[in-house]
């Protein structure tokens, strides 16, 4: 009864405790002329953007990380001054749109599902329109969880049942005996 009463305050505990976070670090010109500045107050992160051409073609990237968590859900808030800007993420293997063809100046909410223990590359793109600009990010990001099935839960339940009576069994065994 004694471990059961553990698996359950257990199974509570892992419903309760929330602490993941999201981090955006490290801003790279990848394509453009200008240079980057990167700059956080309490609910924004800002990157900076100078000495581009007007008119050319910029590309950036961020890396980014989940922790305390094993899945999340991320609620990625953007915006740029950058004309006709697209948002995507890298996760290693494959490369996800977020949003695209966004006018400057406008704000976009993105959802993106990050596991736990990989660097993701958020990769921005769009045209200089003067040759300095903004991107913004909601920062921290919010992060919901991603639950586990009802599946995992049920079927530790039947394990654990089985074992007792397993247990049962060989105790009744040896008494017989």
């Amino acid at each position: 009864m004694k471990k059961f009463l553990f698996g359950a305050m257990l199974l509570l505990v892992s419903f309760a405790a929330s602490a993941a976070s999201v981090s955006i670090s490290n801003p790279v010109v990848t394509t453009g002329s200008g240079n980057l500045t990167q700059l956080a107050i309490p609910t924004v992160q800002y990157t900076f953007g100078t000495d581009f051409v007007v008119g050319e073609s910029v590309s950036l990237s961020w890396d980014t990380e989940l922790t305390g968590a094993a899945l999340g859900l991320v609620d990625f808030n953007v915006s740029s001054t950058l004309v006709n800007w697209s948002l995507s993420i890298f996760d290693g293997i494959t490369t996800t749109e977020l949003t695209s063809n966004n006018d400057a100046n406008t704000l976009v909410s993105s959802l993106f599902t990050m596991a736990s223990g990989t660097v993701y590359n958020i990769i921005m793109t769009g045209t200089a329109a003067i040759s300095s600009f903004s991107v913004g990010f909601s920062y921290p990001p919010e992060v919901s969880e991603v639950p586990l099935p009802a599946a995992v839960w049920l079927f530790g339940s039947v394990l654990l049942g089985g074992l007792a009576l397993r247990r049962r069994k060989t105790q009744q065994v040896a008494v017989a005996a």
